[in-house]
């Protein structure tokens, strides 16, 4: 303690008072031994400050700040605009050792600081930054703020305390900064409080900050981990299980409070919960922790002196289904990275998630259509089923991204597993066909053509295949409960690829094909057909209301195989046919047929087909493709029932075989799952940074149509469309047929072209459109360089032009006030007078909403412009969710008990 109060007395920026803070007898008497003040609690020491006083800097016992460290503190998180403000924290007895810089929490207010054991302080993170809370060690809090927020929960140990303050003041809008140029070195002076209080804390001020939805969600969630962790961590030395039952006795003991402290959190205006999961990292700290504490022990197991382990262990590792597994989930987390850290990336129909999970679930269930300049034209299910995830995910679309990318892949090769073992095939062949069903060379192909809901629809195909393969059971319960979670799971590929739903069934009733006489075959055929049956109820209001023939026949359905890998699939095949045990080989024909079957469906343009259908032979493809290499490598398993030439060709096509399953390695090094690189967000992020509200604006991007985000359309054989800035939504993806409006920009543009006009920017401001952007050469890039009042950008590749002057905006009222654009729609000052939308024209805007040309118009009476849902899609897509959800219930009802 006197180390800490001479280090406050040394500070270049003097303190008014200092003050000892805390209950017990040892702070009261330091306070009379050094001649302070003495308070209890913060929140009594705030009635007594002065108004003069404009920071409370509170500093930990162990504390030693440098004499700079008040300074910085006071004027980076002024230049900052933060109400909250921290060190850095050096280990006391080396201060070259890193110990915090700032905290990063997960969800469940467990700390994560982030740092290497043993990381020294070279400068790396020496940024003002924002942070999901602070060290206790040293914090700086403007006296009014944590006037108002009744300063520190004195039911709290100190680190818990701290991130309850940061949480509950980032509610009330308030940045929460750590400034590296405030250097405190910390001693450990033994006060630390116990684990268990640090523990009861951080529950304690998740039920304070969350919202209700949330805390359905996280608060089993965090009991499940900390029960996790308690059985797990004996096995690495360490014992949780008493401090996580007192934990939850003590919060249960302080509800009351609790609630109370909840509700002078949340009272008034709060921001949501998705700005706090901004500053957390994803996943559970504490299991990153536990995984961590795993990796020490197995390497300690491995030390050279330890022959015993090391045998032990061997002889673990060298199970062929334990490394194929290890590997599987090494391969699924290296392929998918980019994806669950950044989204999927913006090119082509793969583009980011919606911003708001519940808006793309209304948007979808009849709501508007925000694509180009918007329609009543319905969204295909992906954008409901997507919405629907990430509304229950904190409302996160990188978290919905990752669950979704993560869950597929792992759900395919597992199924592919499962699937396999349904003929008796081990698990190392089933995993390799499980990485080649979600990686394979037709995997490859969809993903190239950014069918992202494709991709993610294979994750479930072998499942719906196996629930139907799976042994008839004997109860009625039991028999409608299978034929449940066949409509279940089949409904789930459908949502996210409406084509494929049809793809266990026609697979199934090939396999009974091959196996007249079974009748087990066509009792699977027949549990198939009706999941898929069932299933079709689920994809409302799409299947009622989109229109099919044009979207099975958009794009062309023309798939290139490679010929390598086409030759290699070949051999394996054959071989494999002519070597296996009759069981396999039919097995084995069976995947040929799919193969065969989805590769005449993917090449079938000169019927009319589209993009959607190639894309379905794909699916077909990639599922026979990872049945016969699956069969293949079984095969070298059963070598001693393959004798003679056949035992040299099943080592062929095993090898063949190999070679496929070797491809999908490719997915590896870019980390996309197979997806194209980002090719938008490089070309249009400036936006981002522009005056004004870049989210009220258009963007007209150019070039050729491959170059296009979605759907495009040409004039004069260039193409364009038009997307939000600053990016555009998956939701955009989609063009409605074309409408009023379009027509007019098409014969604007065609004017430009011709050089009758050479103010396009003025035409093109009540479109919304603030920005045209090239993404690859075209024709269009000198017309748009000819006109007078477009301001050449300066980029690194490629044109970009803004729009010199003019409300360039998506919505404006007869005043010249400028209306905001919200999830909901937009929202401007109430009074007399209408606004202007540049949406396509549609009478379901609101209020009054009429004909402005091309263009809408309603009142400004309530202050906001809402569309109305199309009440019919709205009752549809609340059926579907009820539908599906029976359908989980029966099926978990009737699960078959062991």
């Amino acid at each position: 303690m006197a180390e800490t109060l001479a280090a406050i007395a040394e500070q270049v920026y003097a303190t008014v008072r200092t003050v000892i803070v805390g209950k017990g007898a040892k702070a009261r008497s330091s306070a009379a031994d050094h001649a302070l003040d003495w308070a209890p609690s913060l929140a009594g020491l705030l009635e007594s400050v002065e108004r003069a006083v404009t920071h409370i800097w509170v500093l930990r016992a162990g504390a030693l700040p440098r004499p700079d460290a008040l300074q910085a503190l006071v004027l980076d998180s002024e230049r900052a605009g933060a109400g909250v403000a921290g060190s850095k924290i050096l280990d006391g007895e080396n201060e070259e050792l890193l110990v915090s810089v700032g905290v990063a929490t997960d969800v469940f207010d467990v700390p994560y600081l982030g740092l290497d054991e043993g990381e020294m302080d070279a400068g790396q993170y020496d940024v003002v930054r924002d942070v999901a809370a602070v060290d206790s060690a040293s914090l700086l809090v403007r006296r009014d703020l944590a006037k108002g927020l009744k300063g520190f929960d004195q039911l709290l140990p100190p680190q818990a305390a701290a991130i309850d303050l940061s949480q509950r003041a980032r509610l009330r809008t308030v940045r929460v900064v750590v400034v590296p140029s405030s250097e405190v070195p910390f001693k450990d002076t033994g006060w630390a409080a116990p684990q268990w209080r640090e523990e009861a804390g951080r529950i304690r001020s998740m039920i304070k900050s969350y919202s209700l939805l949330t805390l359905v969600w996280a608060l089993p969630l965090a009991f499940l981990v900390g029960l996790i962790e308690a059985i797990a961590a004996p096995l690495v030395g360490r014992w949780t299980a008493f401090a996580w039952v007192r934990s939850w006795l003590w919060n249960l003991l302080h509800l009351p409070s609790t609630v109370v402290g909840r509700w002078r959190a949340r009272r008034g205006d709060t921001i949501g919960d998705a700005e706090l999961f901004r500053y957390q990292l994803g996943g559970s700290a504490k299991l990153r922790r536990l995984a961590e504490d795993v990796n020490e022990r197995l390497a300690d197991r491995l030390a050279p002196e330890d022959v015993e382990n090391i045998a032990g262990l061997g002889k673990e590792l060298r199970r062929p289904s334990f490394v194929a597994g290890a590997f599987a989930l090494v391969f699924v987390v290296l392929s998918t990275r980019t994806v669950w850290g950044n989204g999927f990336p913006a090119v082509g129909y793969s583009l980011p998630l919606p911003p708001s999970g519940p808006d793309a679930l209304a948007s979808y269930a009849g709501g508007w259509n925000p694509g180009g300049f918007g329609s009543a034209e319905q969204l295909p299910p992906i954008i409901g089923f997507a919405g629907a995830l990430q509304s229950v995910l904190f409302d996160s679309p990188r978290l919905t991204s990752a669950v979704l990318i993560l869950g597929a892949f792992l759900a395919g090769v597992w199924g592919v597993t499962r699937l396999l073992r349904t003929w008796a095939i081990g698990p190392l062949a089933g995993i390799v066909g499980g990485v080649v069903l979600m990686a394979g060379p037709a995997a490859r192909a969809i993903a190239q053509d950014t069918g992202v809901g494709t991709l993610l629809a294979l994750g479930a195909l072998p499942w719906a295949l196996r629930i139907a393969l799976v042994g008839w059971p004997r109860r009625w319960r039991e028999r409608i409960g299978r034929l449940a979670a066949a409509a279940l799971v089949t409904a789930i590929a459908g949502l996210l690829a409406p084509p494929v739903l049809i793809v266990p069934s026609a697979a199934l009733v090939i396999w009974a094909l091959l196996n007249l006489t079974a009748r087990s075959a066509w009792r699977a055929a027949a549990v198939a057909v009706g999941g898929g049956l069932l299933a079709l109820p689920v994809l409302l209001p799409w299947l009622d209301a989109a229109d099919l023939d044009a979207f099975l026949s958009d794009g062309s359905a023309f798939w290139e195989p490679g010929v390598i890998l086409a030759g290699a699939f070949g051999m394996c095949f054959l071989a494999t046919v002519i070597a296996v045990p009759s069981q396999l080989g039919r097995v084995a024909a069976w995947g040929g047929m799919l193969v065969a079957a989805g590769a005449v469906t993917a090449r079938s343009s000169d019927f009319g087909a589209g993009r959607e259908v190639e894309h379905l032979g794909l699916a077909g493809v990639s599922l026979g493709v990872a049945v016969v290499v699956g069969v293949a490598l079984e095969g070298v398993r059963r070598v001693v029932e393959i004798t003679g030439w056949r035992r040299l060709l099943m080592g062929l096509g095993a090898t063949a075989g190999g070679v496929v399953a070797v491809s999908a390695l490719l997915v590896v090094a870019p980390g996309r799952a197979g997806l194209p690189s980002d090719q938008l967000a490089a070309n249009i992020s400036f936006t981002a940074v522009a005056e004004g509200t870049p989210s009220d604006s258009r963007i007209l991007v150019i070039g050729p149509p491959e170059t296009l985000p979605g759907d495009s359309r040409t004039v004069r054989g260039a193409g364009y469309r038009v997307i939000s800035a600053p990016m555009p939504a998956m939701w955009e993806a989609w063009l409605a047929d074309e409408q009023v409006v379009d027509f007019a920009l098409e014969a604007d543009l065609e004017s430009m072209i011709d050089g009758e006009v050479f103010r396009g920017g003025e035409i093109l401001a009540p479109y919304g459109i603030r920005w045209v952007i090239a993404l690859g050469p075209t024709p269009l890039e000198d017309v748009f360089g000819a006109q007078l009042d477009l301001i050449p950008l300066g980029t690194i590749e490629g044109a970009a032009f803004a729009v010199e002057e003019g409300p360039a905006v998506r919505a404006i009222d007869s005043f010249g006030a400028v209306w905001e654009r919200t999830p909901a729609g937009y929202d401007g000052p109430a009074g007399i007078g209408r606004v202007i939308l540049a949406e396509a024209a549609n009478s379901g805007w609101g209020p009054d909403g009429r004909f402005e040309g091309w263009a809408t118009s309603v009142s400004r009476a309530e202050g906001e412009a809402r569309y109305e849902p199309d009440p019919r899609r709205r009752r549809q897509a609340t059926a579907a969710g009820v539908i599906i959800g029976l359908y989980a219930l029966v099926a978990w009802v009737g699960r078959r008990r062991q």
